[in-house]
C-alpha cells in the first residue's frame, strides 16, 4: 500500500493535496497528500531528514509552503495565501508539542498555562488558570503548579507542555518527537500522558521513534522517506504486513536495535 490510500470515513480535521516544500535548492517535502480524520491518531515515522518534523510544522503553519494546498479545521489555505491573520486562525485551533519543551524559564508552570489562553485568546484570567489546574490534574502535575521549569525533570517539563497546549482546547494536538529529549526512565511517563490524551478521543499527529506507542495507540502509521509519503497502513498491516521494500528494511532495522 503506498501513498495515503485508506481514505477515512469521517469529516477530515486536515487534508494535505501536493505539498512540496523546498529549503532553498533542497526538496524537504514532494508532493505530499495526507488525510486524518477528526479523533483519528496518526503516526508519522521514518528515518532522520525525511521530512516528518517539516510535514507537521507546516499543518500548524509554523512552516510555509510552496505548492500544493491545506485544509485545517475548516481553513483552507493555499501555498500563496499563507497571512499572518491565516496563521493566528489554524493556531486557534491547532497545538503543538515539541521536542525542546520550549517553556518560559521566568514563569511558573501555571503561568506558562496561562498566558497563551490569556494573550492569545482573551480569555479572561480566572478561567484560564482553573483550565491550567484542571489540566495540570490531567497529566499528574498539581503540585508542581508554583514551580519555575528548572525545578523539574525532563519528563515532567514535556508533562507540562502537554498540558499548555490542552489549554488552548484545540481540536488538534501535533506531536513532534515529544520524548527524544528525554532520558530513557522518563519517556514512560510522557508516552502514558499522550494515551491518555488519545483514549480521550483527540486528533494527534505524532512524529515519534517509539514504536511500542505507535502499536498501541495508533489508526494509522505514515512511513516517509525523503521528503514522501512512501506507505501509509493501520498499525497490524504497517508492522506485520509492510507492502514497500524500503518500510520492510526501515523496520528491521529497529527490529536489530
Amino acid at each position: 500500500m503506498t501513498g495515503d490510500s485508506a481514505t477515512p470515513s469521517r469529516e477530515p480535521m486536515a487534508r494535505l493535496q501536493g505539498i512540496n516544500k523546498w529549503y532553498g535548492a533542497f526538496h524537504a517535502l514532494r508532493d505530499v497528500d495526507l488525510e486524518v480524520a477528526s479523533g483519528e491518531r496518526i503516526v508519522v515515522c521514518g528515518p532522520s531528514g525525511s521530512g516528518k518534523s517539516t510535514l507537521v510544522r507546516i499543518v500548524n503553519l509554523l512552516e510555509a509552503f510552496q505548492l500544493g494546498r491545506l485544509h485545517v479545521c475548516g481553513i483552507d489555505v493555499d501555498a500563496n495565501e499563507i497571512t499572518r491573520a491565516a496563521r493566528r486562525e489554524v493556531n486557534r485551533h491547532v497545538a503543538m508539542v515539541f521536542q525542546q519543551f520550549n517553556l518560559f524559564p521566568h514563569m511558573t508552570v501555571l503561568q506558562n498555562l496561562t498566558v497563551g489562553p490569556v494573550y492569545g485568546s482573551g480569555v479572561n484570567r480566572a478561567e484560564a488558570r482553573e483550565r491550567a489546574q484542571h489540566y495540570l490534574e490531567r497529566v499528574g502535575l498539581t503540585d508542581q503548579a508554583h514551580k519555575h521549569p528548572a525545578q523539574l525533570s525532563g519528563g515532567q517539563q514535556q508533562r507540562v507542555a502537554i498540558a499548555r497546549a490542552l489549554c488552548t482546547r484545540p481540536k488538534m494536538v501535533l506531536f513532534d518527537e515529544p520524548t527524544a529529549s528525554l532520558d530513557p526512565e522518563m519517556v514512560t511517563e510522557v508516552l502514558h500522558t499522550m494515551e491518555s490524551l488519545a483514549g480521550e478521543g483527540m486528533t494527534m499527529i505524532v512524529v515519534t521513534h517509539e514504536m511500542g506507542f505507535a502499536r498501541r495507540v495508533a489508526d494509522r502509521l505514515v512511513f516517509m522517506d525523503h521528503g514522501q509519503i512512501i506507505e501509509t497502513a493501520p498499525a497490524g498491516d504497517f508492522f506485520d504486513r509492510p507492502q514497500s521494500a524500503r518500510l520492510q528494511a526501515f523496520l528491521g532495522q529497529l527490529l536489530t536495535h
